[in-house]
């Protein structure tokens, strides 16, 4: 009886786990694929980390020159593969980076640039504000 127990009770435990898991999974939830910026962002990234890799963060300011290294590594890479700044996402910038730099006692400049470090990494497309990079081809004349 005990035998009965200790193997059927965990058996049947798990069988139950099992089709609860199979009956409530849901196909909608299938990937969407990568657009054409997401697939050059990721692999953009991934060149400026190894390219800021080998860089210590001992001190605080070398901390910022490695996020400082691993930006333009990105910013050269997405121009190379022809996307450049947009500049509806500058136009939304601006006002953007005075209320925060009103806000946080800082200035415009280092507010602004906030702004762009944090825009530059963001390669999904989004409904509530602009993309920081936009396709030269694309581009509007």
């Amino acid at each position: 009886m005990s035998k009965l127990i200790s193997i059927g009770l965990p058996a049947t435990l798990l069988v139950l786990i099992g089709f609860f898991w199979v009956w409530n999974t849901d196909d909608d939830e299938t990937p969407r694929p990568l657009t054409e910026l997401e697939k050059i962002g990721d692999a953009c990234d991934g060149i400026a980390q190894k390219a800021a890799a080998h860089l210590p963060e001992v001190l605080p300011f070398q901390k910022l020159e490695k996020d400082a290294r691993t930006a333009r590594v990105v910013e050269t890479c997405m121009h190379d593969r022809a996307y450049i700044e947009n500049p509806d996402w500058v136009k939304w910038a601006q006002p953007a980076a005075q209320q925060q730099a009103d806000a946080q006692k800082i200035s415009f400049n280092e507010a602004y640039e906030t702004l762009k470090r944090k825009a530059i990494y963001s390669f999904k497309p989004t409904t509530n504000e602009q993309t920081y990079w936009i396709s030269i081809k694309t581009q509007k004349p």
